[in-house]
């Protein structure tokens, strides 16, 4: 059994190429993977066979392959059974193409003409404006390269080897299959690398949701948490500051913080003395320092190292804001 060789630059297309030939040669070739960054000397034998992705390779590759080996250089080609949505839409559709760089926009564009010849294509230029009056953006599996603004975007999968790529591999590895056969196993191999893909589309939008999910719940959580206290809850956090000093204090303390939080600012200890002075009340740096210890143990304020200064936490925010609606009700 023929060895064969797929040498890549990028592991992401080398991974689709392979699967696409074990899909097709699977029971009559043995595959390798292999990417430029691996390639050695000892790693090709006289009479293996080579497919590269690209042209460019060749001279780079040259010194690793013996001469006997047969070269092949892979031409991609549309996945067409990934291609669904584009067989629903409606003709004269103005299509834009985006790929990873110009020149596959435009064999992309180019193989897409020939299959869905009912629509316009156009292969996009990162160098130039996006084009208007555009109906649709069509990328092969590179829907990262997408503007965020733009909702009519079909992905249609990586590329795939085509099938004049198929036929040459099959003339070397002298495959005993039927061209009607090696079609079909073609065909087969192209819904095998959809599937696969939409798999882990799909997972990959699950995991996206699953986050999604669990940040909304956290958020809610929190704001559930302190959106208020109980009454129980409020008793001891008093209790608690009163065992350290004037709770009128504390609560003048918290206010301080709270004009920081709502300027978006951050106070050291230095500017809360001054502001607390400007009420009416003096502390030393170690009675504003043991106030804080107590109000941070109790979770009303966070404090951070280094300059991220002391800050006014939402079960701070909460108790203050009820303390004071008690307060004016008593009145």
């Amino acid at each position: 059994m023929r060895k064969l060789h797929v040498i890549s630059i990028q592991k992401a297309y080398l991974d689709i190429v392979v699967n696409q030939l074990v899909e097709i040669f699977g029971d009559e070739i043995e595959l390798s993977a292999i990417t430029l960054q691996e390639l050695t000397m000892d790693v090709i034998a006289e009479q293996d066979i080579v497919i590269l992705s690209k042209e460019i390779l060749k001279g780079i590759t040259r010194p690793f392959i013996p001469e006997s080996c047969p070269i092949i250089i892979a031409k991609r080609e549309v996945n067409i059974a990934a291609t669904k949505d584009l067989y629903k839409l409606l003709n004269g559709q103005q299509i834009l193409v985006i790929n990873d760089t110009m020149e596959h926009a435009v064999e992309t564009a180019r193989s897409l003409k020939s299959i869905y010849f009912e629509h316009d294509y156009i292969a996009y230029d990162p160098m130039n404006l996006m084009p208007s009056n555009i109906n649709w953006i069509v990328t092969p599996g590179e829907k990262e390269l997408v503007p965020r603004e733009f909702e009519n975007v079909i992905d249609i999968a990586p590329r795939t080897l085509d099938f004049k790529t198929v036929l040459e591999t099959a003339k070397f590895v002298k495959s005993e299959m039927g061209q009607i056969s090696l079609m079909n196993r073609f065909y087969k191999s192209q819904l095998a690398l959809a599937e696969k893909w939409n798999d882990e589309n799909e997972l990959q939008y699950k995991k996206v949701l699953v986050q999604q999910a669990d940040k909304r719940s956290k958020v809610e959580d929190r704001k559930e948490k302190y959106n208020s206290l109980a009454v129980e809850t409020m008793r001891s956090i008093i209790d608690k500051i009163e065992e350290h000093g004037f709770l009128e204090e504390s609560l003048a303390i918290l206010a301080v913080y709270k004009e920081a939080k709502g300027n978006f600012e951050s106070f050291g200890r230095a500017k809360v003395k001054l502001k607390l002075r400007d009420a009416g009340i003096t502390f030393s740096d170690q009675q504003l320092r043991l106030r804080l210890e107590i109000l941070q143990e109790i979770g009303l304020v966070n404090a951070r190292q280094g300059r991220g200064g002391t800050k006014l936490s939402d079960k701070g925010e909460t108790f203050l804001k009820q303390h004071n609606e008690v307060a004016s009700n008593e009145f």
